[in-house]
Order: structure tokens, then sequence, then C-alpha cells
């Protein structure tokens, strides 16, 4: 060995024993992987492609990763899995693939998707491309518990759907916040800026041309409760909401028309960082409140508005008599079911960070985070109580009823036991960090497959998102087109719309004829407006005149109509609804 690689292996070797608490073979294996990176600096001679260490494990040199040292640094080796992969190559290899795909496509279904649609650019909407590596690892910590990270590593900045989670990790609200007591603590970012900022050029150049100075000036539309348009409240929306809820098994509430009971909660919901949203509760909420008469007591201390509705909806378990806190000095707004739990939340004592179970599964994640979620031992067993007694009282035959609860009991097993979970944006990347029941899983056997399979999932929605909303528009601007024309008609011919919608184009107020016809949904045929001809323009504007004759189906099974109303008007709406308010005229 030359004397350059002696000092390498000496020094490095004295930094690991000091400052890293590892077990002497994990000493071992990092130091191989530093000795051999430390070789290839210390000789501009050929190096090895690989060497053998006395673990028998091959460690590679020539081609090594950039990223892996950044990525393995957020993990833990030696547990029950560790997976690390690249993911520049493969986003680019799959946006190559897809790209390709929609060029061979027929003309007929190409024709369908948006103008210059390209799916590297979706991609990127999404924040795939900002991605260069990532990581998973996982370790057993207790009968039952493990403890699982990962890291998605954006050394250049996260893009996309990643900025919605906001900035640099900071304190999380619901440790020091929520009650000792507190059996659900949810914490979650909505930061919507970055992401409108960067989305909204490239949504515009997907609507169709005739369709974008529509949507701009319903974007752009100032609203008088808000202050601001829609696009300029998605433009400076960064909030974090937190949700707390505490169970009260000494109340129970019964579901109707079923057996099953649940236990009462106290639960509140918290705003932080208002910003402009404090301006609009104090010029449109807190005047509502005032109003003589109002069921509310408002008192205002230092800033500080408290809020008491004054006295119980109910008797219990529904007793509850909401109240809420608006500090502008804190820039925090807390809603909640009872004034007693407005009470403990601003206590400074007796808070879910000092009790013992919540600490036990904190353990190991980080202290500074994004967004979090903690369940309780009571409550995962209030699930799964809940879930027992639902099969029980299904009504099902005896097998299956059997199999369910057999389903339910091996679910059990690991959800009695207290669930946490947290991330944290950090400078090169996002971490991700749990401890929950959950069986450890190995990835890295299946990597490849579930590579493709989550980028494809990604992509595909948003595919179809795009295409079903530029169809949708399509339609509704469509429509009020007819509408339009029904109005010039019905200038010229004594304030009535015309018996049938094709004398509009013999009369010349309409001279395309598919505008007589609408598409449901992309894809679907055209077939006639159901037109209601008994309406004027004098009738009510809320009034339906025109309606797709199909529902439109969403991936989730949701069913809506395209309706255009006689004020011109134009929305999709919920079936339920198209079939409670449409006139027995509309045909």
């Amino acid at each position: 060995m030359r004397r350059c690689e002696y000092i390498f292996v000496s020094v490095v070797e004295l930094i690991l024993l000091v400052y890293l608490p590892f077990s002497p073979s994990m000493h071992l294996r990092i130091l191989s992987i530093l000795a051999l990176l430390g070789l290839a600096q210390c000789s501009k001679n050929a190096a090895p492609s690989a060497t053998e260490n006395s673990s028998g494990l091959t460690l590679v040199t020539e081609g090594s990763s950039p990223h892996f040292q950044a990525v393995a640094s957020k993990l833990e080796v030696g547990g029950a899995s560790f997976t690390y992969a690249e993911e520049e190559d493969v986003m680019g290899l799959l946006g190559g693939f897809f790209e390709e795909v929609i060029k061979n496509m027929p003309e007929k279904e190409k024709s369908k998707l948006p103008p210059n649609f390209s799916i590297k650019k979706v991609m990127s909407l999404i924040g795939l491309d900002s991605i260069k590596a990532s990581g998973t690892s996982s370790r057993k910590v207790s009968e039952g518990m493990n403890h699982q990270r990962s890291f998605v590593y954006t050394p250049l900045g996260r893009k996309g759907l990643l900025t919605l989670t906001g900035g640099l990790a900071e304190p999380l609200l619901v440790p020091a916040l929520a009650t000792k007591d507190a059996d659900l603590a949810f914490e979650f970012p909505l930061h919507l800026k970055d992401w409108v900022a960067e989305a909204w050029p490239v949504l515009m150049e997907y609507t169709p041309e005739e369709q974008r100075p529509m949507i701009e000036m319903m974007a752009n539309a100032p609203q008088p409760a808000l202050g601001m348009s829609y696009k300029e409240m998605a433009e400076k929306l960064s909030v974090r909401v937190a949700v707390i809820a505490t169970m009260m098994p000494e109340q129970s509430i019964s579901a109707p028309g079923s057996p099953m009971t649940f236990p009462g909660v106290n639960a509140a919901i918290v705003i932080d960082k208002l910003g402009w949203i404090k301006d609009v509760l104090k010029a449109q909420v807190l005047p509502m409140f005032q109003v003589p008469g109002t069921p509310v007591e408002l008192q205002t201390v230092n800033g500080v508005v408290v809020g008491r509705f004054s006295a119980p909806m109910g008797p219990p378990p529904m007793d509850f008599q909401p109240a809420f806190q608006l500090d502008e000095a804190a820039d925090r707004l807390i809603i909640v079911t009872r004034p007693g739990y407005l009470d403990a939340l601003l206590a400074p004592d007796g808070k879910l960070s000092s009790q013992p179970e919540f600490a036990s599964v904190w353990k190991g994640l980080p202290k500074e985070g994004n967004g979090c979620l903690f369940l309780s031992k009571r409550l995962m067993g209030a699930v799964v109580d809940a879930l027992k007694t639902g099969v029980a009282a299904s009504g099902t035959d005896k097998a299956s009823s059997e199999m369910a609860l057999n389903l339910v009991s091996l679910i059990s097993k690991h959800a009695r036991h207290p669930q946490a979970v947290c991330f944290a944006n950090l400078p090169d990347g996002v971490l991700s960090a749990s401890n929950t029941s959950l069986p450890t899983l190995n990835p890295g056997s299946f990597s490849s497959i579930t590579t493709l399979a989550v980028i494809s999932s990604l992509v595909a929605p948003v595919m179809t998102s795009v295409q079903k909303q530029a169809g949708q528009m399509k339609s509704l601007s469509e429509g009020r087109q007819v509408v339009t024309a029904l109005n010039i008609y019905a200038a010229g011919n004594g304030g009535k719309y015309p018996a049938k919608l094709e004398e509009l184009i013999a009369a010349g107020t309409l001279t395309n004829p598919e505008l007589l016809t609408v598409a449901a949904q992309p894809g679907a045929e055209r077939e006639p407006w159901l037109y209601d001809s008994t309406l004027t323009p004098a009738s009510a504007g809320i009034s339906i005149v025109l309606a797709a004759p199909s529902v439109s189906k969403a991936a989730n099974g949701k069913e809506t109509r395209i309706v255009i109303r006689n004020d011109g008007r134009a929305e999709s709406l919920p079936e339920a609804d198209f079939q409670r308010v449409k006139d027995y005229y509309l045909r």
C-alpha cells in the first residue's frame, strides 16, 4: 500500500472511531468505501473498478454514484432493509418512453390531448425532474414497532408538487400546542404560491386557445368577500393547518341506523401564518358576530379576539359550544368544539410533548418538520373495535362475516399501537421518518417494477385530468355560446326562445351546427343538448336552460352533469343536485 493510502485510511478510521457511534463492522464498511474513494484521489493511475472486503461484499468505485452519500447519511444501514436508487436517468428514460408513445399515437387519439402537450412538462409540474436520487431504510425498534426513513434528494431545490410542502423545516405546532390527552394530532402545510407561479403558464398553454381569455377572466376577477381574485388568493396562500382531537369515552355517539357507537370528541382546528386571511376575517367575519342578537360573545384583549357561543348546541354528547381565538400578533386562528378545550390548548402546561406515549413513539423523528401525524394507542384500539362491531352487524352470511372478522383480527395485531409520522424539508431534499406498527417491507426486491408503477400512476392521472378539464371547459364554453345565441334570437322574436335549438341555425344566429350537441366527457360521442324551450331571457337566471344528456363520471365514481344556466353561468353540477333542481321541461 502506498504511503498516501496508509495516511488516508488512518485518518478516516480515527475520525470514525471518535465521531461515529457505529459498530466495528459498520466502521469497516464505511472505512472501505471512503478508503477506495481516497485511493482514487491519491493516484492518477487507473484504479481497480471494484474490490472485495473481508465481509465478501463487492464495493464499486468505477461509475459509483455521486449522490449515494447524501442519501445514505439521512438513512440507517444494518436494519431490516436499505434501498438506494438513482432517479435522474430513470426519469429521463420514462419521459422519453411516454413521449415516444404519444408521438406514435393515432392522430384521432392524439388530437384529444391538449395543444403542445408534453410528458416531460407534466413530470416537471409534478417535480419529478428535480429528484436526483432516493432511498429508504427500516429497522425494528421494539416488539410490533418499526422505525422507517426515506429521503428524496433534490440538490438543486424542490420543484412542482414538492413545493406544496412549503419552505425549510421549522418547529412543529402540535407537540407544543396539543393537550397531553390528545389522541389525534395532524399537521400539514397549505403552500400554493410557489407551485401556482410555476404551473399557471403551463396550464394555460394546455388550455385550448379559445378558452384562455375566459379562464384568465374567471381567475383574475376580484371577489368581494376576499378582496382579491382566486388567482391572487392562490399566489398568496401559505399557511399551516393542524387538527387536534381528544376522545371522550364517557360520551357515546350512536351512528344513525347502525348499532355502531363512537366515543365523543373534543377537537380543534389551528390555522397558523394567516397572512391575508386575517384581514378577510376582520373585515368579513367578525362584524357578523357583532350584530345584536347573535349568540356569540366577543372579547378583545391586547389585540386577541376570543369568541364563544353563549350556550351549548344540544344535550350531551352533542353539547358542542364552539369557540375561537384570533391572535393577530401570533398570526394564528384556533377554532374548537368547546370553550374548555380552547383553555387547555392555550395553557402553558399539560402538553402532548410531555406525554410518555407520545415521547416514546416520537423517538428518532425530526425535531423540526413541515408536517406530522400522531395517533394514540387508545384511538387505534377504538378504530379496531368499531370495525369489529360493524362487521358483526353487517348482516352478511356467516362465512363472509367470519372471514371479515379474521381480517380485522389480523389488522388489529398491527393496529393496537401508537403511530407517528413526520416529514421535513431539508436544504437538499425531503426527509420522512415514522415509527409505526406496519410490517417492514423490502422494496429493493421489486424497485424496478415499483418505480415504473409509481411514476406511471403519477403521470397518468395528470394526463387524464388535464385532458378531461380541457374537454369540459370546451363544452362549457360552447354552452355559453348557445345561450348567447338564444338571447340574440329572443331579441328579434318577441322575447321568446325557439321551440327547438335547430331554429338558431335556420335563423343564422348560430353558424356552427356542432354547437347544438355536447360531449359529456373526453372521447364520448356528441349528443344533442337537453333544452328547456319554455324559458325566456326574463326567466330566473338560475334556471337550467341547457344540460348534457349524459353524466360525466370521475375515476372515483363521482357523477357530474354539465349545465348552462339561463344567465349564462356554466358549471359541472353533481348529478344528485341536477336531478333535484332540473325542470320537467328540460328535455
